[in-house]
């Protein structure tokens, strides 16, 4: 094997991880729906929001297997937007939003992310699919998407312009700026430290905020049985979510991650069947099997 043959199993390979990370990132993202359901009808939402990310933080340390110290000033600011967008505002506005929306409607505004990170990629960041095949692909996924999260009936309350579905999109569109800007980011630092520190920085300033509101003695009065839900759903749901997803974003960039993480409505299908014994119809066989056709296109692409 000549040296241009295995620089080319190399990137082959490199790039198969990140296809991987991102799938299981969707499995992991699209459990969240369904798990979060049950604590937020007890619990404060901006003080689940502080609790999971302060989970998903201390359990992404021995992952990082780094300091808190980063090379230069500007990965600091893009770490500061991060936080702020991606750990503070994003998941207290999907709880928020989850606590006054129906899952089957927080799925389909879900699909926003995908959306909003390509368009911001394609105007701030130059970075969006090629040619015809490359946009047909991409319509493909989302054609996909909303047969496979409306199975081709749109229900009145998700045309609604009510309070829930406004912070669904609006923490969308939170997380749409935190991927642009750790796509920067990943070249520089690695995706374990970044997800690390900015999940237990998001934690901590959720945390600061429900106690400077008062909320203290919700966090004290969390029933015991709710606990395990909480640390799965923030660890696998919200921590290693990210941080396959950020691993992903490093290998095969921006839009090839999107259209892939663009399967976690059909997980959160899938997982609800399963935990809920719900039934996957044939619309949504139909419209997962173009979702993968779209990634397969994009990916070889």
């Amino acid at each position: 094997m000549n040296t241009t043959e295995a620089a080319e199993n190399h990137n082959r390979q490199h790039a198969m991880i990140g296809y991987l990370s991102v799938l299981f990132a969707a499995a992991l993202f699209g459990s969240v729906f369904t798990l979060a359901k049950v604590p937020l009808a007890t619990v404060d939402p901006l003080v689940l929001a502080a609790v999971a990310y302060t989970i998903a933080g201390l359990a992404l340390i021995p992952f990082a297997k780094a300091s808190f110290r980063l090379d230069n000033r500007r990965d600091y600011l893009y770490l500061v937007i991060i936080t702020i967008t991606g750990a503070v505002a994003a998941p207290a506005l999907l709880l928020y939003g989850l606590a006054q929306t129906a899952a089957s409607d927080a799925s389909i505004l879900a699909n926003g992310e995908v959306l909003f990170t390509i368009i911001l990629s394609a105007v701030f960041f130059g970075e969006k699919p090629k040619g015809r095949r490359g946009m047909f692909a991409v319509v493909l996924v989302i054609v996909g998407l909303f047969m496979a999260t409306t199975n081709l009936k749109v229900s009145e309350t998700i045309l609604q312009v009510n309070a829930g579905n406004i912070m669904i999109l609006a923490s969308m569109f939170m997380w749409a700026i935190d991927n642009n800007v750790s796509r920067r980011l990943t070249s520089t630092v690695s995706p374990a430290k970044i997800a690390m520190v900015k999940s237990l920085l998001g934690g901590l300033v959720l945390l600061a905020i429900a106690l400077a509101l008062g909320k203290g003695g919700a966090i004290a009065s969390i029933e015991p049985g709710l606990w395990l839900i909480i640390i799965v759903m923030s660890v696998s749901g919200f921590g290693g979510a990210l941080l396959l997803f950020l691993q992903g974003i490093k290998r095969i960039g921006t839009v090839k991650t999107m259209s892939i993480f663009a399967m976690t409505p059909i997980f959160g299908i899938v997982i609800a069947a399963l935990a809920l014994g719900e039934s996957i119809s044939t619309i949504q066989m139909v419209a997962t099997g173009l979702i993968i056709a779209g990634i397969l296109i994009i990916s070889r692409h």
